[in-house]
């Protein structure tokens, strides 16, 4: 079901070196369909700034987190900068994103999980203020870290890990807001149909009338926070003053500026059920806070929907992401119509009530008709570069399906293909990807056949 993989591992031999070792890394508890379970999600700004720019310790406390965060399934990273080496040195989840790089080249950003991580993209904030005073934001290429991570097979949640634009001022307030009006945007884009996480440090607070993420981001993506579903009964605190209780942090009375907000999707449940920042979990042998945020965590129940399941993608790294998941509306296709030349110019599914479309008009059409109980079982892809500095596209294409007709069209190139089939009692009823004009990057929706 998988053939363009690119999930990171933290290391080769990281299963070799737990077993010498005697460990084993513990599992979340896994769904079946129609069963719930749950996974961990820990958000946390680590504080490793070179330390002469530290507001902690970094090069003393660094070390000593590494180890605590094991004890989570997702754990979103901001700050990581200087002690990256430290931060990783007890790790055992056995996914996470490449390091960036520390000032002024990394964005501090970092997404380690228990689960594969097949995808992962970093996209700078349009928008920064302040390169030494406010917030000192253009000092680094902060942003949004995306990840695509398969809590089961088949299914996937898209993970935003954000660090947004700091400070009060003026400029800094109008920047941030910025930020959250292009984090909307792409998760509109990018997660139509996805189950979506968002945690990350977002300097915002509810009671800021300056800021804009409730509209711009909550609101517009039908995300839900989860302190405020958990610990505030969903009162949303009104503008004012800032909620600070610090005898009792975890209070409806205590606002951090650390958040996770959540959403469904098609195929993938989810609930909140625990809320917690982390008080006491990541602190020194005196009580003292190894960082200068409290951690936040949050539990997720999930169940999933086992009439759909998503492949993952294979081809190059350009176009737009699209998905015909809202098209199918839970039907197989009619009939679908490829436009092929040198490469696969555009791919049409068309289902009884509407039809999707992806790529461009250029190349020339062919169309295969399903026969009744017709659908397809498989897709072989193929990729080239369109120039010699270019990036990948899908170069080839070829549908098979149950009654073993085919339609193909485009350029083969044996050492830079993949298949995929569907799983077992599914048919291939859609397509996700990326595309502009011709079609970049591809992978399968797989429909339960009844």
């Amino acid at each position: 079901m998988y053939c363009g993989k690119t999930r990171k591992i933290v290391a080769a031999v990281l299963g070799a070196a737990l077993l010498i070792a005697g460990l084993t890394v513990p599992k979340a508890q896994t769904a079946k369909a129609g069963q719930r379970s749950t996974f961990s999600v820990l958000s946390i700004n680590v504080a490793g700034l070179p330390a002469l720019l530290s507001s902690s310790n970094p090069s003393v406390y660094t070390k000593q987190m590494s180890e605590k965060l094991n004890n989570y399934d997702i754990v979103n990273t901001q700050e990581d900068f200087a002690y990256h080496n430290d931060l990783v040195s007890k790790l055992t989840l056995p996914y996470q994103t490449s390091f960036s790089g520390n000032v002024p080249f990394g964005d501090g950003m970092d997404t380690f999980s228990r689960f594969p991580i097949y995808e992962d993209v970093r996209v700078k904030w349009n928008d920064a203020h302040g390169f030494i005073t406010d917030g000192a934001d253009e000092m680094t290429p902060k942003g949004i870290l995306f990840t695509a991570i398969e809590i089961e097979p088949g299914y996937i949640i898209d993970v935003y890990n954000i660090h947004t634009d700091a400070d009060c001022d003026d400029a800094s307030l109008a920047a941030r807001r910025s930020n959250m009006n292009q984090l909307a945007a792409m998760i509109q884009a990018r997660s139509a149909g996805h189950a979506v996480i968002v945690a990350g440090d977002t300097n915002s607070r509810y009671t800021r009338e300056g800021d804009n993420f409730e509209t711009a981001v909550l609101e517009s993506c039908g995300l839900t926070d989860a302190w405020i579903e958990l610990v505030r009964n969903g009162n949303v605190p009104q503008d004012g003053d800032a909620l600070m209780d610090h005898d009792n942090p975890n209070s409806a009375s205590n606002e951090v500026v650390d958040k996770i907000w959540y959403r469904s999707g098609k195929n993938v449940d989810l609930q909140a059920i625990e809320y917690n920042l982390l008080v006491t979990e990541f602190t020194d042998a005196n009580g003292d806070l190894l960082s200068d945020h409290y951690p936040i965590t949050a539990t997720f129940a999930y169940e999933i929907n086992p009439t759909v399941k998503t492949s993952d993608t294979f081809g190059g790294g350009g176009g737009n992401y699209f998905t015909f998941l809202e098209e199918m509306n839970g039907t197989l296709p009619v009939s679908l119509t490829i436009r092929t030349g040198s490469r696969v110019d555009g791919i049409t599914f068309n289902y009884r009530n509407s039809s999707a479309t992806v790529g461009g008009n250029g190349g020339s059409a062919k169309t295969l008709v399903f026969n009744p109980g017709e659908y397809i079982t498989s897709v072989t892809l193929c990729k080239a570069k369109k120039s010699l500095f270019g990036t990948y596209r899908i170069s080839y294409v070829s549908f098979t399906t149950n009654y073993g007709r085919t339609i193909s069209g485009g350029t083969w190139s044996g050492n830079n293909s993949c298949t995929y089939t569907a799983p077992e009692g599914y048919a291939i009823a859609g397509l996700q990807g990326f595309a502009a004009n011709e079609i970049d990057r591809l992978g399968c929706i797989y429909l339960l056949i009844e």
